[in-house]
This record gives structure tokens, sequence and C-alpha cells, in this order.
């Protein structure tokens, strides 16, 4: 029996490797808390501590091609992941789930572009655009992919926070703690949620 001969009756497997297959590169965040702190002259902190679900993997698990404890499928993920030297920590929990922590530290005035997991697959950018404002934003499947995906019991669960003393033109959390920095704070508790949103102006002051 397969993982995927335990997933919902309103979603087929068939229709299932399809969408895995086109994430292949991904891996979803799950049960994690992710913090960033700006400041005004473009340094940056960014934390990451929880969980990344390998895409691939769990599609080569459900189409029996290898085992959920497949020491050497196991390592290509470990050995992926620590590529990037922020990931300080990559344990294994078993059907493709890694437990991780990542630390970053950078100029988003000197260095305009930062992705998490991946460039070409992220869960979350920072950017400076043409206009020099700073963007971060949350991404996510397509709406179709996450409806089965979601059926199919891949779910998204965690919080972001992220604290700045610079100026904010816009920005989508759910919750703002005023202070010095100020504190803007994110609860996703679905793949299906809103993923954070914010414009800030690093070279101006206010909230």
């Amino acid at each position: 029996m397969t993982v995927f001969s335990h997933i919902g009756r309103t979603i087929r497997p068939l229709a299932l490797v399809l969408i895995l297959a086109s994430l292949s590169g991904c891996y979803l965040p799950d049960r994690f808390r992710l913090d960033m702190n700006f400041q005004r002259d473009g340094d940056y902190a960014f934390t990451y501590d929880g969980d990344l679900k390998a895409v691939n993997f769990f599609r080569k698990i459900g189409q029996g091609e290898v085992s959920a404890d497949d020491k050497k499928e196991i390592q290509v993920y470990i050995n992926d992941l620590r590529r990037d030297s922020g990931f300080s920590a990559v344990e294994y929990l078993g059907q493709a789930r890694y437990r991780v922590s990542y630390r970053r530290q950078s100029n988003i005035l000197k260095r305009p572009q930062f992705s998490f997991v991946r460039r070409n697959a992220p869960f979350l950018r920072i950017m400076r655009n043409a206009e020099g404002l700073v963007v971060v934003e949350g991404n996510r499947p397509k709406k179709a992919h996450r409806d089965q995906l979601n059926q199919a019991g891949f779910d998204v669960d965690g919080v972001v926070q992220l604290w700045t003393d610079a100026q904010v033109l816009d920005h989508n959390a759910q919750e703002v703690q005023p202070g010095s920095p100020t504190l803007y704070r994110w609860v996703i508790r679905s793949i299906n949620d809103p993923m954070p949103r914010m414009v800030m102006n690093l070279r101006r002051a206010g909230s």
C-alpha cells in the first residue's frame, strides 16, 4: 500500500502525482516560526525554525520508487538544503519531513534580493524594487494546486513575525504592536491563508 492510497476520496492519486511533479523543486513549510528584523540602514536578520516537507521525496514515496526510510534518498535532501550555509541544523523526521533551523544576516540595500527556501521555488521573498522600496512577500502554489494538496493532507501552519523601525507603506499583518521597533505578526493556519506582504521605505523612520 502506498502513501497515495491513504488520501481522501475527493482527489485521485494521478492528479496528486501530477501536482507533486510540477512542484518537485519545492519544500513546503509547516509547524514553523519565521522571524525577521529590519533596520533602516538595510541590515536585516532572518531566522526560520520548523519543518520543511520535500515534495519530490514525498512523490517518490507515494509512487513506490523509494521507501520513507531510504537512507540514500534522505541524504539527498539533507545535502540539498545544506548547500545553503544558513541551515545550521537539518534533521529527518520521516515521510519526507525535515526539522530545520536557518539563520541569515545581510543588507538588502547591498544585496537586493533574498528567497527562502530556494530562489526558483520560494516560500518568502525579500527584494528591493526599482523605486528603492523593500518588499517582503510570501509565495504559495496556485489555488487549484492548493485545494488538491490540502485535500491530500498537505497544509501550512506557522507564525511570521517582523520587527522594524522603518516606514511601512503597506502590509497585511493580522497584528501590529507599536514600539521601537514595531512588531508585525502573521498567523498562518492553512495553505489557503493570505501570505505575508509588506512594503517598507528603509530610509525614513515611522510605522
